[in-house]
């Protein structure tokens, strides 16, 4: 390892022996999936510590569309593929899958993120019942996010109208082998409907990654298999300056394409919600 070698070049390296180890060169595979197992075993051929995360190492190089070659070595983009994280067990062996190699032809990348229209629907949320103190010292990342979205019943409003309670469960949520970012739910009818949701934040900027999304949803229809009464619906999230937008994906279906977009706006406007809140000028 020379000394100043970032992350990045680090997973690369690991990367480059576990394609290598599945790679079939006479017959290559249109997708090479690999394990949590195999990134342990790269990192060791390649003599470099393991990360304290074995299972987001994948996810750190899928978190933002920063390009094929911000995930992939060269070598293998070359070979004409890019890489998507995987979630999930190998039915044969056990394993716990890690991420795929998919050939997309040379110049070609994975399209896996969520892209988010200009035209949404849009609504005003009033936020005068989010306490002052709260108001003063919460931050733009994703635990300030669920904080006021409980604080003004931001969903509710969204996705019903306020004519339904939607409340949260749990924040975060980890269920083997995902974790997701909130759980919240309702009861319509003697129905009751849990809301997977995964959130962005103004800190991270990440992307909303797709094939995060369905691989969650494939482990939720499992945990909830035989559960009539039980129903499950995706939403993302992604804050913004003073407000939200939301995607909202068809109920019991795997989260391809939203059925709804809606722009929420805070009113009066949460001041801590923007970029650089440490340079607004706040009252005391």
């Amino acid at each position: 390892m020379t000394p100043g070698e970032d992350k990045s070049t680090k997973k690369h390296k690991m990367l480059k022996v576990v394609f290598n180890k599945y790679y079939n060169k006479s017959k290559p595979q249109r997708v090479i999936a690999f394990y949590l197992s195999d990134i342990s075993w790269g990192y060791r051929r390649c003599g470099i510590p393991e990360p304290a995360s074995i299972s987001n190492t994948i996810l750190d190089l899928c978190r933002k569309d920063n390009g094929k070659d911000s995930r992939v070595p060269k070598y293998i983009s070359d070979l004409g593929y890019d890489l998507r994280k995987r979630t999930g067990k190998d039915a044969a062996t056990g394993k716990k899958y890690a991420g795929e190699f998919v050939h997309v032809g040379v110049g070609n990348a994975i399209k896996s993120w969520l892209i988010w229209p200009d035209d949404m629907t849009e609504i005003v949320v009033s936020s005068k019942d989010v306490p002052k103190l709260v108001l003063r010292f919460i931050r733009p990342d994703e635990g300030g996010l669920f904080s006021i979205i409980e604080y003004t019943d931001a969903l509710s409003k969204a996705i019903y109208g306020g004519k339904h309670k939607i409340i949260r469960i749990q924040t975060p949520m980890k269920w083997q082998p995902n974790e997701i970012d909130g759980l919240f739910g309702t009861e319509i009818d003697r129905k009751i409907i849990l809301i997977p949701c995964e959130a962005k934040s103004l800190c991270t900027k990440d992307a909303i990654n797709m094939d995060q999304l369905q691989g969650e949803y494939r482990t939720w229809k499992g945990v909830m298999s035989g559960e009539k009464n039980i129903h499950v619906q995706y939403i993302a999230l992604r804050q913004i300056e003073n407000g939200i937008d939301i995607a909202v994906f068809p109920m019991d279906k795997e989260p391809k394409k939203p059925k709804k977009w809606i722009h929420v706006k805070f009113s009066p406007p949460i001041i801590n919600f923007q970029e650089n809140p440490s340079k607004t000028k706040r009252d005391s």
